[in-house]
């Protein structure tokens, strides 16, 4: 038997199923584009924070060579260390950052998972209901065939109505 795709895609529940679906798939779309492109913009800082620091580790290891009074090299290892703690607090807040931006992804991804469960269950529902409608239908076609028959004969005290021995 042929199954008429376009009279089953203005049906109700396929039209609820096809929209929960392409909502899914759209939620993990987002979700991974979102965790990716933070997660990327961390590295990045991460990369250069680090690059910073190293080139202020330079810094301070060449102007030790080229000071020449020890008050000069207090003052520029004072300022370096306050840059490396300015530099250490940036990595401190971007490492901060990556973690809320860790969660807020396992967040989404167990939102996303209860909506697969979500649809899951929904599509058990219908399956059930699908089946139970079909069962309801071919009782109702049986009591219905039942009926049929029955109305063409009218009993009377004699056993066969009246109406049958007439017509024959």
């Amino acid at each position: 038997m042929a199954v008429d795709l376009k009279a089953e895609l203005t049906r109700p529940p396929a039209l609820i199923l096809a929209a929960l679906a392409a909502l899914g798939w759209v939620l993990f779309a987002l979700s991974s584009w979102s965790a990716t492109s933070v997660q990327k913009a961390q590295r990045l800082q991460i990369a250069d924070l680090t690059a910073r620091s190293e080139r202020l580790a330079a810094d301070l290891a060449r102007q030790v060579e080229m000071a020449g009074s020890l008050a000069d090299l207090q003052t520029k290892v004072a300022a370096t260390r306050e840059e490396l703690t300015r530099v250490t607090q940036t990595r401190t807040d971007v490492q901060n950052e990556l973690a809320a931006a860790q969660r807020n992804l396992l967040g989404v991804r167990r939102d996303l998972s209860e909506a697969d469960r979500s649809l899951q269950s929904q599509a058990q529902k219908l399956n059930e209901l699908a089946t139970n409608a079909e069962s309801t239908a071919a009782t109702a076609d049986d009591q219905q065939a039942s009926r049929s028959t029955r109305r063409g004969r009218k009993w009377s005290r004699r056993g066969r109505s009246a109406s049958i021995g007439r017509s024959r």
